[in-house]
């Protein structure tokens, strides 16, 4: 089983030796504890289990008075191992949770106004990622790999879509004649009609 911290620790080797406070300062930096959930509690338990795969090495270094620190580096069976992990990742189509999604798919079991203040509260902090994302764009441009630029304009343009349709949303519940009703009447008899039709179709078929 491939695990996204393996991926990660793999792949921040393969950029440079670290040791253990490198990898987490680079997960923190990159926000890979955000986007890609990498668990920050489980990185050491991650490198040893590396190690002892031999997919690292480590060695000690002693910097002037500083205490000695273990510095992990990738091995070539690491490497093979970090090419097998990217390719299964690239074609993986697992999708995210999306806790959001079940807000919106029982949104009338709510009062209108607690809905509306709601998805204004998300449109704000919504709006202020998109803010963030377009000044690290700005700023990141030409000076990061390309796979890495790409990876955040992803999330921009991502977040530029999610606003608009959140507009949407917000304009419909807004407009809504039946607030209350999951199913106003006239689309729970069409919706029944549609499924008893697609039932007798399907009994037809396998008849």
């Amino acid at each position: 089983m491939m695990s996204k911290n393996e991926i990660a620790i793999l792949g921040l080797l393969s950029e440079s030796p670290m040791h253990g406070y490198q990898i987490h300062q680079e997960i923190t930096r990159r926000e890979m504890d955000y986007w890609a959930k990498i668990k920050l509690a489980s990185i050491y338990t991650t490198l040893t289990r590396l190690e002892e795969g031999g997919l690292i090495k480590s060695e000690k270094e002693k910097v002037g008075n500083t205490p000695e620190r273990t510095v992990y580096s990738i091995t070539e069976k690491g490497r093979s191992g970090l090419s097998d992990m990217v390719e299964y990742f690239l074609r993986e189509d697992d999708r995210p949770e999306w806790p959001f999604g079940l807000g919106v798919a029982f949104i009338q079991g709510a009062p209108r106004e607690r809905v509306l203040a709601a998805l204004q509260y998300r449109r704000e902090k919504l709006t202020q990622c998109d803010l963030d994302l377009h000044d690290h764009l700005i700023k990141l441009k030409e000076q990061i790999p390309f796979n890495w630029f790409l990876l955040i304009e992803n999330a921009h343009k991502h977040m530029k879509l999610e606003l608009e349709w959140l507009d949407q949303l917000t304009a419909q519940v807004q407009a809504e004649p039946h607030w209350g009703l999951a199913w106003p009447p006239e689309l729970k008899l069409k919706h029944q009609k549609a499924h008893e039709a697609s039932t007798r179709a399907l009994s037809t078929k396998a008849a």
